[in-house]
């Protein structure tokens, strides 16, 4: 899925001085003029290739930060970039407290060059002169109570672009997260408090509001679709998944049809996420099962399904997709190796079919968990291997005074099935198996982990910074 560009608020510094005395000049002000665009040109090139940009004049004076300041605040920004192209006066700071008390902001601490120069003449020193602007605003800043992500150097270089690239990302789904909203069906689960989220403070710190929605209204959902639209669907499952021969027709037919009911549940509330209580009695008792199958259109959506209720794996889920764009498996670690430094994470429940190694060799098998139940029907599962590559796993807790991110790399490793009737990965992690246990100890997490193909822990830890809670980065 394509992601939206971050809309980024570019604002260049330069001092009155310059605008009045050096570029009032003659042949030696045009070819500072000339640097000067060359440079900010270049900056402002080079930006959009991952930015939607606001761009204004350059601001050099009160007059121009009050102006630029005041519009930055009608234009719905992600976040903001403050460059001292050359030296300039750090009162023009003063005006943009407001905008960075509401969006995150980065100073880059500027160079137009990669190597100093051995020695510089007069105009030389002045094109080099942000940093001394830049260090002005350190102190300004920090007395403002303002605290940007800092990058430096040269503009040619590619760090400081993929640092503010990253930054932006994560400043994008900051205020993506202000209008999520996420289902919980039917409640929470009783038997992990681990995962009990105060709703108040998701909404109040995070962002996402949450909608409770009961067995009834499931069933409800599920009972006003066509027999026709059930049957296409389970013809579209047979078309492309291997079918366990102990699934009865019928079994496959209430699972699809529950599925589906799930599915017009997330569409017809408008949700960005659910989470499942999977586990729930009353559940089992209306339904007869778990849906677990995953339709075609909500495998393509950015929705996400969580499971057993869990508020916080959910949201750390629809993150996980918001930055990278791609699926997510909601997991937990079923078995470590310390020799390979692996482990095997999968979950019971729904599970976008995306994320498969091969889509070819999806096998939809009985629910195992709960196929020996008293209930006629029991339910049908996805089993399969997730994509090779890197991947990114996050915990996201519920703390005694916040929120708390785990955050961990790997390689997924992919190649043959290791757990029967489930959705899994296996995977490499970067840290020691037991470094890894130790600091889970010590910092305290859920037993659900949220895995996706691609490596964005640095924009985790960004956005933690953004939403001012404790990281745990491994």
């Amino acid at each position: 899925m394509i992601q939206k560009k971050p809309k980024l608020g570019l604002v260049f510094f330069a001092a009155k001085w310059f605008e009045e005395v050096v570029l009032g000049g003659k042949e030696s002000a045009r070819e500072f003029n000339k640097f000067m665009e060359e440079d900010t040109g270049k900056i402002r090139g080079k930006l959009q290739e991952d930015f939607e940009i606001v761009n204004y004049p350059l601001v050099t004076s009160i007059e121009k930060s009050r102006k630029v300041s005041k519009d930055l605040l009608a234009q719905d920004i992600d976040c903001l970039l403050l460059i001292f192209s050359v030296w300039s006066e750090d009162e023009y700071l003063l005006y943009f407290k407001d905008i960075m008390s509401i969006r995150p902001s980065i100073l880059w601490a500027y160079t137009p060059y990669i190597n100093a120069p051995a020695k510089s003449d007069i105009m030389t020193l002045f094109r080099n002169s942000g940093i001394v602007g830049t260090f002005e605003g350190f102190g300004v800043l920090k007395k403002m109570g303002s605290k940007p992500f800092l990058v430096s150097g040269f503009y040619d270089e590619k760090e400081p672009y993929e640092k503010i690239r990253k930054i932006g990302c994560a400043a994008r789904v900051l205020k993506e997260l202000k209008t999520v909203r996420l289902g919980v069906l039917p409640y929470r689960n009783e038997q992990m408090i681990v995962t009990y989220v105060d709703e108040f403070r998701l909404y109040s710190q995070l962002g996402p509001t949450v909608d409770f929605i009961s067995v009834l209204q499931l069933k409800k959902a599920a009972d006003c679709l066509t027999e026709s639209e059930i049957h296409k669907y389970v013809g579209e499952i047979k078309t492309k998944f291997k079918i366990d021969s102990r699934i009865t027709a019928k079994n496959l037919f209430n699972s699809a049809q529950a599925t589906l009911g799930l599915q017009k549940i997330i569409e017809d509330r408008q949700l960005d996420g659910l989470a499942l209580s999977d586990l729930n009695k009353e559940l089992h008792e209306v339904i007869g099962l778990r849906p677990c199958l995953y339709p075609e259109k909500l495998a393509r959506s950015s929705r996400v399904v969580g499971n057993e209720g869990d508020l916080g794996g959910t949201t750390g889920m629809l993150i996980l997709q918001k930055l990278t764009g791609n699926p997510v498996m909601f997991t937990e670690i079923f078995n470590f190796d310390r020799e390979d430094n692996t482990v095997v994470a999968g979950h019971a429940g729904p599970s976008n079919y995306l994320l498969a190694q091969e889509e070819s060799a999806i096998t939809i098998t009985p629910d195992y968990e709960l196929m020996d139940a008293r209930s006629e029907i029991s339910g049908v599962w996805m089993e399969f291997i997730g994509k090779p590559g890197r991947v990114t796993i996050l915990n996201l807790i519920c703390t005694i005074d916040s929120f708390q991110f785990t955050i961990l790399g790997g390689q997924s490793l992919g190649g043959k099935v290791r757990l029967d009737g489930y959705p899994h990965y296996y995977v490499k992690i970067d840290p020691g198996i037991d470094d890894f246990l130790v600091s889970n100890a010590e910092n305290g997490v859920s037993h659900h982990w949220a895995i996706v193909n691609g490596d964005v822990r640095d924009e985790l830890c960004y956005l933690a910074d953004m939403l001012n809670i404790k990281k745990v980065n491994l």
